[in-house]
């Protein structure tokens, strides 16, 4: 009899297996769709397949095995012509099979083998765009890891088609591969453009007026400034800045620079003089409706000089211009106007899932595997580059339109499984560098 103090895996620890099994199918491997062979009739001499059909498919993440390339004898010429015989092994997750495929077969009187993948099964392939037929269900390996299996690994082969029926071989519609995308943000409707009245005093630029804040800005728009002068230099600020709390000798004056409605960076380009160190702070004005400030710590001298401001807290929503600056006033001006760049455009037009997009800047391309024209956000796959912000995306088929307002590159396609936004939220208060190095003593 076996020592009981002594296990050969726990419920625990095999849940733990599993868990550990099936994330790392996710990270390394990709999509695939399942299609099950539903047998039409059968010959019930032999217990032979007549005929069958492919109705059906299931999206299920699987683990390419052969890295370098097909197994199989490759491709031969017979005397029918040339004939591919090329193999993969994929490597899919036992409980994700079950959870995702099987409880469904099961309930498919015209499928022989619902529990596991049966041989005859079919798969879809994506980087080669071909259909693999499973040959081969090897269940058992890894031998029993603490007592238990945690993966099938799947022999397939090239399909070669013989007069099967089904609506698989209709269409391909439901073989789009979303796989991982990478999900953009865009606005749903029209902003509305900035305006500004510039002031003369002396031929130059004085005390301009924003008769016009504008919105949804996601970044801070040039002014350029018409008229009969030279020299003239304005810029917009999304965010108002200034010290509060005492009086100075000399206000300090502060650059604020914002991006996608964050406030990123405080340049001081004066630091005034003579704050009550004890009483002053930074203050922001507010932004638009759901925002939040931004927090900002700073540093005086002896003379009460702000010599230094510390971003605490970027704050948020930030999509308005606040005010316009004149950073150089020019000279010889007796009319002058401002033109300031106008904000993204909505969207335009309904896009259609499995298109590729183009981006108007980079050129890039990308397939498009869902969005959503309510919350403003499409999801894209397999694209050649990335995409930059206040980019027009235009669909190849739709002709749809949209401007990229924001993107999120660990947003991946929904799934209860995928946590790669909660891993980065918390990744900071699961190792702490702060101290010392968290993997070992440092060398």
């Amino acid at each position: 009899m076996r020592n009981v103090f002594f296990t050969h895996g726990t419920r625990n620890e095999q849940f733990l297996q599993q868990g550990l099994v099936e994330e790392y199918i996710k990270m390394f491997g990709m999509d695939v769709l399942y299609i099950p062979r539903q047998l039409t009739q059968k010959d019930g001499v032999f217990n032979e397949e007549v005929s069958s059909e492919f109705d059906d498919s299931y999206l299920i993440e699987a683990y390419l095995e052969n890295a370098e390339g097909f197994q199989g004898g490759g491709d031969l010429l017979t005397k029918f012509g040339i004939r591919q015989t090329d193999e993969i092994t994929m490597v899919i997750s036992q409980q994700r099979f079950s959870d995702l495929i099987s409880q469904f077969l099961l309930l498919d009187t015209d499928v022989e083998l619902g529990e596991r993948p049966q041989e005859g099964d079919l798969i879809w392939f994506p980087l080669a765009g071909n259909y693999f037929e499973i040959k081969f269900v090897e269940h058992e390996e890894p031998f029993y890891q603490l007592g238990k299996n945690y993966t099938y690994k799947l022999k397939c082969e090239l399909f070669e088609y013989s007069d099967e029926q089904g609506e698989i071989f209709i269409g391909d519609e439901e073989l789009v591969d979303t796989g991982y995308t990478i999900k953009y943000y865009f606005l749903t409707s029209a902003g509305v453009s900035a305006i500004g009245v510039p002031t003369l005093l002396n031929g130059g630029i004085s005390s301009p007026v924003l008769t016009e804040e504008g919105k949804n800005y996601n970044f801070t728009p040039t002014v350029t400034v018409n008229g009969d002068g030279t020299g003239a230099e304005v810029r917009a600020d999304m965010i108002t800045v200034s010290l509060s709390g005492s009086t100075p000798l000399r206000n300090a004056v502060l650059k604020p620079t914002t991006k996608e409605g964050k406030l990123i960076a405080l340049e001081i380009v004066d630091g005034g003089e003579g704050y009550d160190v004890a009483r002053t702070g930074i203050s922001f004005s507010n932004p638009p409706f759901g925002g939040l400030s931004p927090v900002a710590k700073p540093t005086f001298d002896s003379n009460g000089t702000l010599i230094g401001a510390e971003i605490t807290n970027q704050g948020k929503g930030y999509t308005s211009v606040s005010k316009l600056v004149v950073e150089k006033p020019g000279s010889g001006y007796t009319t002058a106007s401002f033109t300031i760049q106008p904000v993204s455009p909505g969207r335009t037009g309904d896009f259609k899932i499995g298109e590729s997009v183009t981006g108007g800047s980079t050129g890039n391309q990308a397939v498009l595997a869902d969005w959503d024209a309510k919350e403003g956000w499409l999801k894209l796959k397999a694209p050649t580059g990335d995409f930059l912000i206040n980019e027009i995306l235009m669909g190849s088929d739709t002709g749809s339109q949209v401007t990229i307002n924001s993107f999120d590159p660990i947003d991946s396609t929904d799934d209860k499984y995928y946590d790669n936004v909660e891993f980065e939220l918390e990744a900071d208060d699961i190792l702490d560098f702060t101290e010392s190095n968290p993997f070992g003593i440092a060398t």
